[in-house]
């Protein structure tokens, strides 16, 4: 180790090469493995609350878009038996719906997100949601808003006025003179009032949230009523459904959010936590006690009421019968109409009518408006009080095998799927760039160490004519890398490390990370990082290492510059059967499947590129000779041919890297563009000529706008379809009368034509249908569509008459159509490619300025012998600037020839794959700008050493 750090000492700068390759590769891989473990898997925030989640059970597809609903009555029944469960404070059912807020006609918002923004109000419990303005919903067509969808003009403040009395602004009045009247402020804990015969005191809300009591005639369990119930008589445990009245007393924990008790009370103290978030209790107390939590954020009570007078957020006045008053309806007088808001849902465009709104993102409906446009319920919230593991336990229990219990993290198994994605676009780039980092840095270690050693051949035949064993030799060039990797790594992982958090942003922008997405500290990245260098430093290495073994000590004596073999039997055998398989594949690529030969075409061009670099010492003497030819009779021409075929290892390293890079940016840029071109044309051909009418803006089209244009819809679906023991998840299209699967499902799932199967649709009902066809795609008949999938959507619609104009929806022509399809995938592609391509190039550039410097440096006798001969320094900067320009032009003229050949078999497969002829698109401006740099690079190393030093005087 000492000898490797003394030699390391003296002799940096031949290190140079494997330092900074070794730097920039533990930067990319610190930095990329920072953003990759700060983007995991979150929980919704609408689940904030809820510690504890269930969710359908696992269809056993391996895909979760297959994990099946309940259906409103399941969900409504399993939420019961969990809410009776000790520490469960509620549990809520979350249906959820597409929603999109439209601003002058045009829907605005993540339209992917617009598919979950759609909620029940007594789900606004499980975030910890609560109003800021307004009052709860009640009636289908009235809506809270999230602060994300706040509307340009916010609602009015909701004002009511009754016969017997004056309320505004969540404030009701019984009628009486001396002010027995629960004032509410939105937003806020109510205070109560009380006359001369009544006492009430006032308690704060806990956790930022209100937690209403009431006290009412009557004896009910806990669970009585589900959510929006109104209870008001004796009841056991889950005896009536939503929305049913039932009269009597209810104990601590009795109601779910939304529910409404009543009851009177005539004497004793009411007890806090009688109802959760959402609650509101209409009593008359005629002696007593009572706390302010009565009623929760924005809701007034007094007065005597009967069942179903109050809901969340109503303000009450008077005597009224069941069921008279609605939520925030005064039972006597008028109320003023709040604010409205334009939303597209998948029924079409719809006014909604704000009542309120909340503290959290998304759409707040009445529970039974979100149960009908709902597909299903996916999600049960369980809030909790106490230990949220042992709840948990115990929900599995209760649950069994008709759902699966998440707590801690498992919960983060609930991001949406449009979120997900995001997330795993973001990481196939990141793994894309670890991996070639790694690489990248192999290839660089590699070539520099080759070179190092064969400069040092005299030193390490000095150091084996002394006695030196190949072990011992192998050791100290293991010792020398390790020593640079470890400095290299130290330095690089911080960098790395610091740069992740400035990429962020950018990321989000570009669509690779969601949005709030930050870089957080990863002890693991910064570490790994460091450990990968050293490792993929070492393996650069090996092959040096164990070359410079075998020098002889006779090597010590010699003094030619010229390389003594350029080519190792390895290195013959490599390249040629790599030539020969990359031949064997172009040559096979007509008689392959027309699916395979797209593959095939790459793989033969992957080999034919590594073959021309394994060979290229071989390839680069009669190119040298050929381009030097017309120059030979000049003293530079002359200098340069020798200098180059006396140096072949020295130009092949050059040339290497340059063919590579520009091979690869040819062959990639090329096959994407090509491939563009030709999907452009094969799905154009799919569709009559004319135009189409797509979404805008939106995640699809409404049954209103397509039914507008004279069509019914072709609602798109996935559903689980199950064949004796096999059941396979499939995107179905809503069309026809009668069953018909594609060719692809019938074979996994073993079903003919007049084979019953059973169908699970997105609501979770299930059918049995007998299958009617076999064909290209699956389709099922549109009724049962739009039966058990309220929430299906339109993909896009053929014109064949003039378009009626429609919020969501836009004309196209099929072409304009389908390269904006092409276009929003190829963005991506064109995304990574460049990443990818400049990270290539810019290994390329190191591994070229590295081997230049070291080569230019180590012919200091060579050019003081120029000089000593009446060469100035202009004419050998010349010389050597000639020799680095023909390196780097001998490898792009490889790399281009040999990847122009392989895009040529993959153009022609394209063709025969889709039958029709299709151009061959070549990247002439990134190649160009990947040679140019290469070019620049490979022209200031070799100058360098050369004007660093002044002529040799004679």
């Amino acid at each position: 180790m000492t000898a490797a750090w003394a030699m390391v000492r003296h002799r940096f700068a031949s290190f140079a090469g494997t330092f900074v390759a070794v730097f920039l590769g533990v930067a990319v891989v610190a930095g990329s493995a920072a953003l990759h473990l700060s983007s995991q898997p979150e929980a919704p925030a609408r689940y904030d609350l809820a510690p504890v989640l269930v969710t359908p059970p696992d269809p056993g597809t391996g895909d979760d878009r297959d994990r099946p609903a309940w259906t409103a009555v399941q969900a409504a029944d399993l939420a019961t038996r969990l809410r009776q469960l000790a520490g469960v404070t509620a549990a809520v059912p979350d249906p959820w719906f597409y929603v999109q807020r439209l601003d002058a006609g045009r829907p605005v918002g993540d339209s992917q997100a617009s598919l979950l923004d759609g909620h029940a109000w007594s789900s606004a419990a499980l975030g910890g949601y609560r109003l800021t303005s307004g009052r709860a919903p009640s009636a289908p067509d009235e809506v809270v808003l999230g602060t994300a969808s706040t509307p340009s003009s916010p609602p009015k403040a909701l004002a009511t006025t009754a016969s017997d009395g004056t309320a505004s602004n969540g404030t009701a009045s019984n009628g009486t003179s001396g002010g027995d009247a629960t004032t509410v402020t939105p937003g806020t804990k109510p205070t109560a009032r009380a006359s001369s015969s009544e006492k009430v005191t006032a308690k704060e809300a806990t956790t930022e949230k209100a937690i209403p009591e009431g006290v009412t005639t009557g004896q009910a369990t806990a669970g009585d009523a589900a959510a929006s119930m109104t209870t008001g008589s004796k009841a056991t445990a889950g005896e009536a459904p939503a929305g049913k009245a039932i009269t009597g007393k209810v104990t601590p924990g009795d109601a779910a959010p939304g529910i409404a008790t009543k009851g009177k009370t005539t004497a004793g103290k009411a007890t806090a936590d009688d109802a959760t978030v959402g609650i509101a209790t209409t009593r008359k107390t005629t002696a007593g006690k009572a706390t302010a939590d009565d009623a929760t954020v924005g809701i007034a009570t007094t007065g005597k009421t009967t069942a179903g007078d109050a809901a969340a957020g109503m303000a009450a006045t008077g005597k009224a019968t069941a069921g008279e008053a609605a939520v925030g309806k005064a039972t006597a007088g008028e109320s003023t109409a709040p604010g409205t808001v334009m939303v597209l849902t998948s029924v079409g465009q719809e006014e909604w009518r704000v009542t309120g709104t909340v503290d959290g993102p998304g759409f707040y409906v009445t529970d039974r408006a979100a149960a009908q446009r709902a597909s299903g319920v996916r999600v049960i919230g369980l809030t909790v009080n106490g230990d949220a593991q042992r709840v948990a336990d115990a929900a599995a229990s209760v649950v069994g095998a008709a759902g699966v219990v998440r707590s801690g993290a498992e919960r983060d198994a609930l991001e949406p799927g449009s979120v997900t994605r995001i997330r795993w676009i973001g990481a196939q780039l990141l793994i894309a760039l670890v991996s070639l980092g790694a690489f990248a840095t192999v290839f660089v270690v590699s070539s520099t160490c080759a070179l190092s050693a064969a400069q040092r051949r005299r030193e390490l035949g000095l150091l084996r004519a002394v006695g030196a064993t190949p072990g011992q030799v192998r050791r100290m060039m293991y010792a020398e890398t390790a020593l640079i990797a470890v400095i290299a790594g130290l330095l690089g992982a911080p960098a790395g490390m610091m740069t992740a958090p400035l990429l962020a942003e950018p990321m989000i922008r570009t669509g690779l990370e969601p949005a709030g997405f930050t870089v957080t500290w990863q002890p693991a990245a910064f570490a790994g990082a460091v450990v990968l260098g050293l490792v993929v430093a070492l393996a650069g290495v090996t092959a040096a290492a164990r070359r410079a073994s075998r020098i002889p000590p006779l090597e010590a004596l010699r003094e030619a510059a010229a390389d003594p073999r350029s080519m190792t039997p390895a290195r013959w055998v490599a390249g040629l059967l790599c030539g020969a398989a990359g031949a064997a594949l172009l040559v096979m690529m007509p008689s392959l499947p027309l699916e395979t030969r797209s593959t095939a075409g790459l793989g033969a061009a992957m080999f034919l590129l590594s073959s021309a670099a394994l060979l290229s010492p071989v390839l680069i003497v009669p190119l040298v000779r050929v381009v030097a030819r017309p120059w030979q009779s000049t003293a530079t021409g002359m200098l340069v041919r020798e200098g180059t075929l006396t140096g072949v290892r020295r130009v092949a390293s050059t040339a290497a890297p340059v063919l590579a890079t520009v091979g690869l940016t040819v062959l990639l840029a090329g096959t994407v563009a090509t491939i563009e071109v030709a999907t452009g044309i094969d799905e154009t051909a799919r569709y009559p000529a004319g135009n189409v009418l797509v979404p805008d803006g939106t995640p699809g089209l409404s049954a209103a706008a397509v039914r507008a244009q004279g069509i019914e819809p072709e609602l798109t679906t996935r559903v689980l379809i199950t064949h004796g023991d096999r059941t396979a998840g499939r995107p179905v299209t809503g069309r026809g009368e009668a069953l018909v699967l594609d060719r692809i499902t019938a074979a996994e799932l073993g079903a003919t034509v007049g084979d019953t199967v059973t169908i699970r649709f997105a609501d979770g009902a299930e059918t049995r249908l007998p299958v009617a066809a076999v064909a290209d795609e699956v389709s099922i008949p549109r009724g049962l569509v739009r039966e058990h999938d309220p929430d299906a959507l339109t993909s896009m619609v053929v014109l064949t008459k003039q378009a009626v104009a429609v919020p969501g929806a836009r004309v196209l022509p099929i072409h304009d159509f389908v390269m904006e399809e092409v276009d929003e995938e190829g963005r991506l592609v064109d995304l990574f490619l460049l990443v990818l391509i400049g990270l290539t190039a810019g290994y390329t550039a190191i591994a070229v300025g590295n081997t230049l410097l070291m080569a230019t440096a180590a012919r200091r006798t060579e050019f003081q012998a120029l000089r000593l001969a009446g060469a100035g320094t202009g004419q050998v900067l010349w010389v050597v600037t000639v020799e680095a320009l023909l390196a780097v032009v001998v490898g792009a003229v490889l790399g281009g020839l040999v990847a122009v050949v392989s895009l040529a078999g993959v153009r022609a497969a394209v063709e025969d794959e889709i039958g029709r002829d299709i151009s061959l698109v070549l990247p002439w401006g990134v190649t160009a700008a990947v040679t140019t740099l290469c070019t620049v690079l490979a022209l200031i190393a070799a100058a360098f050493p050369i004007l660093r030093r002044r002529p040799t005087s004679t």
